[in-house]
């Protein structure tokens, strides 16, 4: 899964998540974005590849809704643009540092170029204790303490969404994703600024010098060194040590003692041109080099990370994605026990199974078993299916007909999906509108009934289901973690 197809899986987690009204996706859309991602994959797909084609087709769905949405999902830093508009700045840095003023002198000991070598460097020397640092750091230990901070900060800057969405589930997801997704593309955004880092010194010093080269075609610098605390021995020896690189790179020998005292505090100074080839072959060796090597490491890091960035799956969410993507179609044969079931109470209990399982479903509706028959059997050629024993609470629970005919739809499919047993409320509920302690009676003695079996009923008022409550009911008694 590359960076893009993350971010997109990551908003869709948050919208999905935030959205428990199913206002702005339903069920049905859901199961469909995930069964359509399965049918385009086909059998070679993985479970990565098919989370991210079915956010894909949500997030499609969701912008045609939500026009606001696309600048949320579009808000994206080109790091291309980001990375030319720093190298010419950078290299504009370096022009404007070359300049050492009107009498075109420069000072041996304190030239610009001597500035950029010392400050690379002391980034060098940080950059090793950071990673001394890190070899001695306990392994459980948080590497970047600000990453917390940085997200906690990513939170503020959806306040313009939230501003521009007002109100809704989208508000909140606004804001989650947005602290989701800076948590998570933190490591790709450090190795991509640290290669913008590198890049730009190395411009730097690249401007620096080529400015020098330039103005030196038409003006003329002279070279001289002044010191309150050295002589020329000296600076002899340091110019020798910090021009050593400079030296091996152009072949050109860094004067002695005696020379740097001619062209000293007393002295009118040199042509330049040596010391300035000196300097740029350092910067070359000390500066560019280790730059452009660092900012190529860090590049390809944040290239690894884009293509194949780290999204973990063991969130709740991915996991009932998970199930889903295992299970496919689930199919469902309801048993109702000796009343017709009303087509609205059909099709909540059809909303409910899809929340509770997330998949495409298929329930098969057996007709109706009479008082005291057993259940029907399943034809052989069936493909196994969960089963949900269906009852209703109006009729008085019997341990020898309401708790045989459950036992008996257990025995059937021993070695195979768990049954269920399901209660529903709507008609009872309906009559006795205004007396819950009756019907809290009622559900009180189908659990005593059914306690003898080992078998825990569901209640559920089909005809006007609370899908929240309902699903996650259903969802553990099939053995999954919720909607």
């Amino acid at each position: 899964m590359n960076e893009a197809s993350a971010r997109a899986v990551v908003l869709v987690q948050a919208i999905e998540s935030a959205d428990t009204a199913r206002g702005l996706l339903s069920d049905a859309e859901r199961v469909e974005a995930g069964r359509r991602a399965a049918h385009e994959l086909g059998k070679s797909a993985t479970l990565d590849t098919w989370v991210a084609r079915r956010a894909a087709i949500a997030l499609a769905k969701l912008r045609g809704r939500v026009p606001a949405l696309d600048a949320l999902a579009r808000a994206r830093m080109s790091w291309a643009v980001l990375a030319a508009v720093s190298i010419v700045a950078a290299f504009i840095v370096g022009v404007g540092a070359a300049r050492i003023g009107p009498s075109q002198r420069i000072n041996l000991l304190a030239p610009p170029l001597a500035a950029l070598l010392l400050w690379n460097l002391a980034v060098y020397l940080v950059l090793a204790s950071m990673r001394v640092r890190g070899w001695f750091r306990r392994k459980d230990r948080p590497v970047h303490r600000l990453r917390a901070r940085i997200a906690g900060l990513a939170a503020s800057a959806a306040v313009g969404w939230r501003r521009t969405i007002r109100t809704g589930p989208l508000a909140a997801a606004c804001a989650s994703f947005a602290v989701q997704w800076t948590r998570l593309a933190t490591p790709l955004a450090e190795r991509r600024v640290a290669c913008l880092l590198h890049t730009g010194a190395a411009t730097v010093a690249v401007g620096a010098i080529a400015a020098l080269y330039v103005r030196g075609l038409a003006l003329e610098y002279l070279a001289a060194w002044q010191s309150t605390f050295l002589d020329a021995p000296q600076v002899a020896t340091l110019l020798h040590v910090a021009l050593a690189p400079g030296a091996i790179v152009t072949g050109l020998v860094v004067p002695g003692a005696a020379e740097l005292a001619r062209i000293g505090p007393q002295g009118v100074g040199e042509n330049a041109a040596r010391w300035i080839h000196l300097y740029a072959g350092t910067l070359l060796v000390i500066v560019i080099v280790p730059r452009l090597v660092l900012a190529a490491i860090a590049w390809a890091g944040a290239e690894r990370i884009a293509r194949r960035f780290p999204l973990a799956f063991d969130a709740p969410y991915f996991g009932g994605l998970a199930r889903a993507w295992r299970t496919g179609t689930t199919r469902v044969r309801v048993v109702p026990y000796s009343f017709e079931v009303p087509a609205r109470s059909r099709t909540g209990l059809e909303a409910a199974l899809t929340r509770a399982l997330g998949t495409p479903i298929v329930c098969t509706w057996e007709p109706p078993a009479r008082y005291g028959d057993d259940p029907p059997r399943a034809e052989a050629s069936d493909a196994p299916a969960d089963v949900l024993a269906l009852f209703n609470l109006s009729a008085t629970p019997e341990i020898e007909n309401h708790v045989a005919f459950a036992t008996a739809v257990v025995r059937q499919r021993e070695g195979s999906a768990a049954p269920i047993v399901v209660v529903d409320t709507s008609e009872f509920a309906a009559r006795f509108h205004g007396e819950p302690r009756r019907v809290a009676d009622r559900e009180a003695a189908w659990r005593a009934a059914f306690e003898s079996a080992a078998i825990v009923p569901i209640f559920v008022r089909l005809a006007a289901s609370d899908l929240e409550a309902d699903s996650a009911s259903l969802a553990t008694a099939l053995g999954r973690d919720g909607p």
